[in-house]
């Protein structure tokens, strides 16, 4: 027997009737509030990030770095400043850590504000302890963008359409902005200049003498690094500088690290050939049968590498054997070979 099919009365088509309407009403009001969401929300949201060590909390030494950061009009503060040694130093900044805990990381402290002029833009300033001038040079170099253009705040120092990167004796710094306007290049400026009136003077202390050594025609001006470890591959050849180069005959990188002894210097010459003949380059003589200087290929790449005292020097990945010989003709140049 088919079955009857239950009619609806008046009383349940009111009360259903009712209950969408609450439902739409209360759509509607989250609908509202979304496009109203409040500010402090959005800045609970970007300072969402682990913790720190708070500055000022009783009984805790300050750190040196967090002593470091300005407070400068226009610039609001929305935290206090956290810091961070080589223990937890992953917990603010997971995956870019290895760079910094290998280059001599002592301790990082950071704050962020709220600029007004620039939109109420959310920034971030960042002061690393590097422990020497060339340790704060190898961070700064190799987190480098490419292509981004220095600026004369400080010998070492560049600039992003939202950013402005430096070095200062040990220090490192990076004032970063979370977003680009118009205005706010110059408060970033303003904000690094009152930064900088907190250090020590720059004093003596550089990259290292090698870094002046580099040729300086056809060097890209922004490919200059100091790499602290584990340089093209091969364990413990560390601080190392790099530079590219475009030259006539094609495209190369030079190398130049300095070492406490000429021992020394040979010995890890002689690590990187031994490197690269187990990974299949072939040595091709020396140019012009020159002494101490060997060339290698592997496919259309070549290496040079020579030692003179207790300099380390040679060419890398050069595009042809004519700009592996042109780039080390610069460098004997340079070095007074």
């Amino acid at each position: 027997m088919a079955r009857r099919q239950a009619k609806v009365g008046a009383t349940e088509k009111v009360v259903g009737y009712s209950i969408l309407a609450t439902l739409g009403v209360i759509a509607l009001g989250l609908l509202i509030r979304q496009a109203h969401f409040n500010p402090a929300v959005t800045v609970a949201l970007h300072g969402a990030k682990v913790q720190g060590r708070l500055q000022g909390a009783p009984g805790q030494t300050p750190a040196v770095t967090a002593a470091l950061i300005p407070e400068v009009s226009g610039f609001t503060p929305l935290t206090p400043a956290q810091s961070f040694g080589p223990d937890n130093l992953s917990d603010k900044i997971d995956g870019k850590a290895e760079l910094y805990l290998s280059s001599g990381f002592k301790e990082m402290s950071c704050r962020s504000f709220n600029l007004a002029a620039a939109g109420s833009a959310y920034v971030e300033v960042f002061v690393y302890d590097m422990g020497s001038a060339p340790n704060a040079f190898a961070v700064f170099s190799g987190q480098r963008r490419p292509g981004s253009p220095n600026i004369p705040l400080t010998a070492n120092a560049y600039a992003t359409s939202n950013a402005l990167y430096f070095t200062r004796g040990p220090y490192y710094v990076e004032i970063v902005a979370d977003r680009a306007s118009g205005a706010l290049q110059k408060s970033l400026t303003m904000y690094a200049e009152a930064t900088l009136a907190k250090m020590p003077a720059e004093g003596k202390g550089g990259p290292g003498k090698a870094a002046d050594l580099l040729p300086k025609e056809g060097l890209t001006s922004d490919s200059v690094r100091l790499n602290a470890s584990d340089v093209f591959g091969l364990e413990r050849f560390n601080n190392v500088f790099t530079g590219e180069y475009t030259l006539k005959n094609g495209t190369a990188t030079a190398f130049l690290a300095e070492r406490a002894t000429p021992g020394q210097a040979r010995a890890d010459a002689q690590r990187y050939l031994e490197f690269l003949t187990a990974n299949g380059y072939q040595k091709i003589g020396s140019p012009d049968g020159t002494e101490g200087i060997e060339v290698l290929k592997l496919d259309d790449s070549y290496e040079i590498v020579l030692v003179q005292g207790r300099l380390l020097a040679g060419v890398h990945d050069a595009s042809s054997l004519a700009a592996a010989r042109e780039l080390m003709e610069k460098l004997r140049t340079a070095l007074k070979l």
